[in-house]
């Protein structure tokens, strides 16, 4: 009898495995996966909590947490610099699970440990790829207050062990299609985006527009103040852009010092308030660097998809470039809406 409910438990846990692994096998969006895979594990045990630690972005190894309290998310950065002494550390130790106390009594940084402690964990899974440690996995005690099983155990490392692939697979994928030093979508593959978008658009009558812009008299910035920070204006102002636009929106680095965005399901109207709410955030930033802060300023152009006027990508990309050249040729640190079949216009927001 014990033995039956023994194998009826791997049989549920099996088919419970199997189904985590097809949701989150070709998902490229760690948010996504994160969500899937925190989802079965809180609602499984009933658990207090079940989190993620993982390097913030490519090259970046700020550590960001994703906590999971029930259906509550919160994402958020601890205290502590870097998340790379938890990768050296379950490098070394090749643990598959540790319980928390465990890892309280041998890790050396205090530090961590404070902020883990926070988070209340039972124990600890590290996200093994093929290149080494991807981040950790938290999971709290469970709502009944009983212990995890070695079948609960295994449950859980099996299914991080799947989460781990997925997550990997979707770095890769964010490697091979954003620009590294801003963090904004290659040129590439806005172009393909904007294809399928021009697609949908003359198959479903989709609407979308887009904003492009570049930075005011930048050659000069970097012929005064060097390249070197130079590029730190363009990434901060790439961060600024990324945080300007929805998560819905591809915002990209179109060379150089110009950016452009695809906006899906935005008319050419509220792309210009995007636009201006970009201006003005750009304008007021003061921008870091030895000798700062400085100051910076662009000018933007937007345009919105015609399904009788546009059919390839170059169509709309210089009707969204006149139109920012038309910002600069007018006084720049502006918006212009183009207008097909006339000059574009500047637009003047109260």
């Amino acid at each position: 009898m014990v033995g039956e409910v023994s194998y009826s438990i791997e049989n549920q846990n099996l088919k419970e495995i199997i189904e985590v692994a097809k949701q989150i096998s070709s998902e490229l969006n760690i948010d996504h996966i994160i969500k899937n895979v925190s989802f079965v594990m809180t609602s499984k045990f009933s658990a207090t909590i079940s989190a993620f630690i993982l390097q913030k972005d490519i090259d970046d190894f700020t550590p960001m947490i994703y906590l999971y309290k029930s259906t509550k998310k919160e994402i958020f950065t601890p205290n502590f610099p870097s998340i790379l002494p938890l990768f050296e550390y379950f490098d070394k130790q090749e643990y598959n699970q540790i319980p928390f106390l465990q890892f309280c009594n041998d890790f050396e940084d205090k530090e961590i440990v404070d902020e883990i402690k926070k988070i209340y964990p039972e124990f600890i899974i590290p996200l093994k790829s093929d290149k080494g440690i991807l981040g950790v996995f938290l999971q709290g005690k469970k709502g009944n207050g009983n212990l995890y099983s070695l079948e609960d155990n295994q449950f859980c490392i099996n299914v991080i062990s799947f989460a781990a692939i997925s997550i990997e697979n979707a770095n890769l994928y964010r490697q091979a299609t954003v620009d590294r030093m801003t963090k904004l979508y290659t040129h590439h593959q806005f172009q393909k985006h904007l294809e399928e978008e021009i697609k949908k658009g003359q198959r479903y009558d989709n609407k979308f527009s887009l904003l492009m812009f570049d930075i005011d008299h930048f050659k000069k910035f970097n012929d005064t103040y060097g390249h070197l920070q130079g590029d730190i204006i363009i990434k901060e102002i790439s961060s600024i852009f990324t945080k300007s636009v929805r998560d819905v929106d591809y915002p990209s680095r179109y060379g150089g010092e110009e950016f452009i965005a695809i906006l899906p399901e935005t008319d050419i109207t509220h792309a210009a308030k995007v636009a201006e709410r970009l201006r003005r955030t750009v304008e007021e930033y003061e921008f870091s660097g030895e000798g700062g802060p400085f100051k910076a300023t662009i000018s933007l152009g937007v345009a919105e998809f015609d399904k009788l006027k546009i059919k390839y990508n170059v169509d709309i990309i210089e009707a969204v470039d006149n139109a920012l050249y038309y910002s600069k040729q007018n006084g720049r640190n502006r918006v212009s809406m183009a207008r097909f079949g006339q000059s574009p216009a500047l637009i003047t927001f109260k």
